[in-house]
């Protein structure tokens, strides 16, 4: 059809390639052109049977006649010249009208534009989780929202063996060595660990143990915890490290900035600890529901103008396969990460063709005016997939691989997940999958 557009119609070839689509739902998959537009048969009835010898070749693949219902139906656009070649194939004035008229309504109304969910202006609303905060609600997106417990100096403060590692390595000095002459050749010999920072062996006299804790606490940039905490914390930390049998203050001095990264990297880790402790105790504790809604107040919205997926899926070069998907939100598909992820759409697009499911979306990861997320104590958890069902209601879809199911994350990401829906008094649905599942999906939509 794409070609006879082209040279009977007067389409572009570009035009062609993106806009027209198999008319059968049948013949959708046999299709994996970008589609725009569907041409519907026209079908007329005719008194007298046109002469379709007399008709040009072009014109007889566009055209065929019933004669027992004597009905001729035009399957393709016919262009004006066309038309009237057609209507020469009958004698009869009115039955030629009737051609022409038939023939006008297969190049204008029966040219039907395919059009996208987000190209009709249709708007995906998906509620996330809000937390109340301090009686205010707010939109859970941040974890040091929280209100965790946070005295750095109540933490254990011996270095651990990782930072000792760190350090111990920072003390071995590079190779040094003598030059030799022998048989006349000179010959570098090299002594493993010769101690050439002379420096290291005595007591700074302007840095004690304070001055250097309380260098490192101006340099380390973290305002959440008090000057004073963090400063009862350095110093006892430094005390350890002093009280080591390979390091002194002299050598600790030589390695503040070292010290300074590891002080708040570790400043880091325990809040981290922290913050999930408050995380776990907020979210999944026995009062999570007197702080905690998922409502349409605080909502994420698909703009029908902004997807901006990493990559877009090509069903002409995908590793994965081809397939015309045609019930996606938008016009473009953000691409997979596995085969399974590709299968898991096609799963959701069949549902979609038999109406279990109004549209679903593949949603990016990490693109801030694009993506749907829930919020977890480490990071966000961005779903596969988001799907409007009929009734409005919404699916949310999470494929995951055998070999991950039992990770820490997926262990996190599956909690929020279900957290949400049950947050949202049956409105938000949550499904992660693993193994090709996919009569999960059927359960859940049946």
């Amino acid at each position: 059809m794409r070609d006879r557009l082209v040279t009977g119609a007067g389409f572009e070839r570009k035009n062609v390639e993106d806009f027209v689509l198999a008319a059968k739902p049948d013949q959708n998959r046999l299709d994996f052109k970008r589609s725009k537009v569907t041409v519907r048969p026209v079908i007329v009835e005719l008194k007298e049977k046109p002469d379709l010898k007399k008709i040009a070749s072009e014109i007889k693949k566009k055209v065929t006649w019933d004669n027992k219902k004597k009905t001729l139906t035009i399957t393709e656009p016919l262009s004006e010249e066309e038309s009237k070649n057609l209507a020469e194939a009958v004698v009869d004035v009115n039955t030629q009208k009737l051609i022409a008229k038939a023939a006008l309504e297969s190049r204008t109304t029966a040219i039907e534009y395919f059009e996208t969910p987000a190209e009709k202006g249709v708007l995906a609303c998906i509620p996330q989780i809000a937390i109340n905060i301090q009686g205010e609600l707010q939109l859970f997106d941040d974890p040091e929202l929280l209100d965790y417990p946070w005295e750095l100096s109540s933490y254990d403060s011996t270095p651990t063996e990782e930072e000792l590692n760190k350090l111990n390595a920072s003390l071995k000095v590079s190779e040094g060595g003598e030059i030799d002459i022998v048989d006349g050749r000179v010959v570098p010999v090299f002594m493993k660990d010769l101690q050439s920072d002379l420096g290291l062996a005595y007591k700074p006299e302007h840095w004690d143990e304070t001055k250097l804790a309380t260098w490192i606490c101006k340099n380390v940039p973290d305002h959440s915890a008090t000057h004073k905490s963090k400063q009862a914390f350095v110093a006892a930390w430094e005390r350890h490290l002093i009280n080591t049998d390979s390091l002194d203050l002299a050598k600790l001095n030589q390695r503040k900035f070292l010290l300074r990264d590891l002080v708040e990297q570790r400043i880091k880790d325990l809040k981290k600890v922290a913050i999930n402790t408050a995380y776990q105790d907020t979210l999944f504790g026995e009062d999570s529901d007197k702080n905690l809604i998922v409502t349409d107040e605080f909502s994420f919205t698909f703009s029908p103008h902004l997807y901006s997926p990493s990559a877009y899926y090509d069903p002409q070069t995908s590793k994965y396969g081809m397939y015309d998907f045609r019930h996606h939100y938008y016009g473009q598909i953000g691409d997979f990460d596995s085969r399974e992820e590709f299968e898991c759409a096609c799963v959701l697009d069949r549902h979609a063709e038999n109406g279990k499911i109004k549209f679903w979306i593949r949603n990016p990861v990490r693109k801030e005016e694009s993506s749907f997320f829930l919020q977890k104590a480490d990071g966000r958890f961005y779903p596969d997939f988001v799907c409007v069902l009929p009734d409005e209601r919404l699916l949310v879809v999470e494929y995951k691989g055998g070999d991950k199911w039992s990770t820490e994350k997926a262990v996190a990401d599956r909690d929020i997940g279900n957290l949400w829906s049950s947050l949202s008094n049956g409105k938000c649905l949550f499904t992660m999958l693993k193994d090709k599942e996919w009569e999960v999906i059927d359960a859940v939509l049946s």
